[in-house]
């Protein structure tokens, strides 16, 4: 299945316009893997699975919570925590 991270999920830890540099990628691998277990643990009730990603230390916060929905048959969509 693939997994798309939206960019305002990760903006204020990744530029907008960079290269892929091995820090970045290793995080979005991490999300991407996060992503995919936890939405495999979900029961089947569940539409949407919220999980804590730990961040890079040097930005600030270390640890934010993530959500994963699936978009589509193949797609599971990763975004930032939705303001309640």
């Amino acid at each position: 299945m693939r997994v798309q991270i939206l960019f305002s999920a990760i903006a204020d830890y990744i530029p907008k316009y960079q290269d892929w540099t091995k820090p970045y990628q290793s995080l979005v691998d991490e999300i991407t893997q996060n992503a995919e277990a936890f939405w495999n643990k979900r029961s089947m009730e569940e539409n949407t699975v919220r999980f804590l990603q730990k961040m890079p230390a040097e930005y600030g916060l270390h640890f934010r919570f993530l959500e994963v929905t699936q978009k589509d048959e193949n797609t599971l969509l990763v975004s930032g925590r939705r303001a309640i």
